[in-house]
């Protein structure tokens, strides 16, 4: 019961903080291929911005990941940004899952070095070859932005990105 408390704290509060973004930019679809669908509410830079994360996310380019998030304004970015890379470059550090879910749960000591080694560390690149390829954006209330995408096994995946 201790450690749920921290944890569900960390998952609901960046729910209750979500704010959307006033006067969006509209995507010219035609740019787009018709197999991707793009919500009309989702601005032009963002869709760039996933097309980039999910490029590094496949090229295993943590670096060109980390710059396709938001500048951290709180602690609430700080976790959620955290957790972001944990999902998709831990392996490359060997974090222990238990290890990183205790340090954030309950800011051991070792919170500072995961988050030394994922915002700081650089890695060779390590193209993952699932061949992801982005197939819906779509935005949906409490889960932020929703991207759709099919890998080489032609299986369908979804990120939901809370902030984007």
């Amino acid at each position: 019961m201790k450690n749920t408390v921290p944890m569900t704290l960390v998952i609901l509060l960046p729910m209750l903080t979500m704010c959307c973004a006033a006067a969006p930019n509209r995507v010219d679809n035609s740019a787009l291929s018709n197999d991707i669908i793009v919500g009309e509410d989702i601005p032009e830079d963002v869709v760039d911005m996933v097309f980039k994360r999910i490029k590094a996310i496949e090229d295993g380019d943590i670096t060109a990941f980390r710059s396709t998030l938001g500048e951290m304004q709180d602690g609430v970015d700080y976790y959620y940004q955290l957790g972001l890379i944990y999902n998709f470059f831990g392996d490359f550090f060997d974090i222990d899952p238990d290890t990183f879910e205790d340090a954030v749960a309950n800011g051991s000591e070792d919170l500072p070095k995961i988050a030394n080694i994922l915002f700081g560390s650089a890695h060779p690149l390590k193209n993952r070859n699932t061949g992801l390829i982005v197939k819906k954006i779509e935005t949906k209330p409490g889960s932020g932005l929703e991207v759709t995408v099919r890998n080489n096994k032609n299986e369908e995946l979804v990120y939901n990105f809370l902030y984007y």
